[in-house]
């Protein structure tokens, strides 16, 4: 099964979201659906690390993820760090319920509206784009960004008001009442991001990173891009996609360097302690103590994974934008391809040359496993049977002296007995027949010439317009 875009590009059957290039509102459907599909996933996973918890280990040794992202944000965590398993199962059952409130969503989307937005009503309608279409496409940007930026309001608050976030320097969940708002220290930390170690700074950057995300949200709603925008970034649906999938590998590769070195945000409780980076072929984060006789902490399994799922990401930005740039690597391929068959025809040739559709002798051709016995150069310009390449067999090629059996003639053609005459302007009368020439045109296709006033050559009668006219 193949799809294409208009401009026929033929897509894979598993390049899914190929087929909804060309409709808004069917992409819309699939991006909800995924969303519904990563919510079921958050919440069974939940439930299932929750079932096979056990509160007589700690919670680092059992090599689970996401509990101990529940407990490092005061979720389920009391006095004296206890833990309330109750407050997971709830959040496992939100999550699951609202993954049918966005599967609900995507078949609304599917059910009531169009497959393309341009042809539905209402507000509906503002949300149709076309890729080239850099004004709509930052309209929904901007979009995006605002529910980043509310996304981030919301950890916020709970850090303030619901509950607050672990501290590890403490070893209790409390509530951050006085985030760091000092534009000064939270600039100081671009050159050591890793290094922040308590939650006021943590929740300040939060803060700062929340009004960035609405104002620029806000921006592209309001401003369209610029003309230096639109000639510098790839409008298009590979382009557009190279830079989502570039964004989520910068934050993968974020998350695992702070699971693997900060043991703040990622609190050594709950995770396990801190790791070292094995650069080598296959990077890797390790224990350089392990503290586990067998197994791997919950830290090891979320650095590593975010490691490589962020590095997959990072690939599938570089490949789709060389499409989006127009270089198409499947031509390389099919290269590879035609060459490995061309060698494969002769398998003892070290090279074969490939641009002689017959084979023949060539003094400069350097590698190449002759197919007979060597004749010495004098030789080779012999009959056929001194031939060391034999192009034909038994037909000679015929020489510019022997055509025709006129051993003589360097040049012979065939004359037709009639006038070959360049230019003849015909008669009106013969003109309007054969032309159509007459009422129907303003104006003439070939202009009849105009009589000469004077004698222009000392001709007494004019010379007909013939270029060449054989004899009979």
């Amino acid at each position: 099964m193949y799809v294409s875009n208009q401009t026929q590009e033929q897509y894979p059957w598993w390049a899914g979201n190929a087929r909804f290039i060309n409709l808004s509102n069917t992409f819309i459907v699939a991006h909800v659906a995924q969303a519904a599909l990563i919510m079921l996933w958050a919440g069974t996973f939940t439930l299932f690390e929750l079932a096979v918890y056990s509160p007589d280990e700690p919670l680092s040794t059992q090599s689970l993820i996401l509990l101990p992202h529940l407990a490092a944000e005061g979720w389920g965590i009391g006095t004296g760090g206890n833990i309330d398993t109750s407050t997971w199962f709830a959040i496992g059952a939100i999550h699951i319920v609202a993954a049918g409130v966005l599967a609900a969503g995507a078949f609304f989307h599917r059910a009531r509206l169009p497959q393309s937005l341009a042809s539905a009503s209402g507000n509906a309608a503002k949300f149709d784009f076309e890729w080239q279409d850099a004004g709509k496409l930052g309209f929904i940007l901007g979009h995006h960004l605002i529910f980043l930026g509310l996304a981030a309001l919301l950890f916020v608050a709970k850090a303030k008001f619901y509950g607050g976030l672990y501290d590890t320097n403490l070893g209790e969940v409390r509530l951050v009442t006085s985030p760091t708002l000092d534009p000064a220290t939270i600039w100081g930390y671009r050159t050591h991001l890793f290094d922040v170690d308590n939650l006021e700074d943590l929740v300040g950057g939060h803060i700062y990173v929340a009004v960035l995300l609405i104002v620029g949200g806000a921006w592209h709603i309001l401003v369209p891009p610029f003309n230096w925008v639109k000639r510098f970034f790839l409008f298009s649906g590979d382009g557009i996609l190279s830079y989502s999938l570039f964004g989520i590998a910068i934050a993968g590769f974020t998350a695992s360097y702070y699971c693997g070195f900060n043991s703040l945000a990622y609190p050594e409780e709950f995770y396990g302690p801190t790791l070292e980076l094995k650069s080598a072929l296959l990077p890797s984060y390790y224990e350089a103590q392990p503290s586990l006789a067998d197994g791997y902490t919950a830290r090891v399994w979320l650095a590593n994974a975010h490691f490589y799922l962020a590095f997959f990401f990072l690939q599938g930005g570089l490949w789709h934008f060389q499409r989006a740039i127009g270089f198409n690597f499947n031509s390389v391929i099919e290269r590879w391809r035609q060459s490995l068959l061309e060698a494969s025809d002769n398998p003892e040739l070290t090279y074969q040359f490939s641009g002689m559709s017959q084979l023949r002798a060539w003094v400069s051709l350097q590698y190449e496993v002759p197919q007979a016995e060597a004749q010495p150069l004098l030789k080779q310009e012999q009959p056929f049977e001194d031939y060391f390449y034999r192009p034909s067999q038994g037909i000679e090629t015929p020489r510019l002296t022997e055509i025709s059996g006129v051993e003589q003639t360097l040049y012979q053609t065939t004359y037709h007995p009639y006038r070959d005459t360049f230019y003849q302007s015909p008669k009106q009368a013969e003109a309007e027949v054969a032309f159509g020439y007459g009422d129907r045109y303003t104006q003439w296709l070939y202009e009849l010439p105009r009589t000469l006033e004077k004698k222009m050559f000392a001709y007494s009668q004019p010379i007909e317009s013939v270029v060449y006219e054989p004899r009979r």
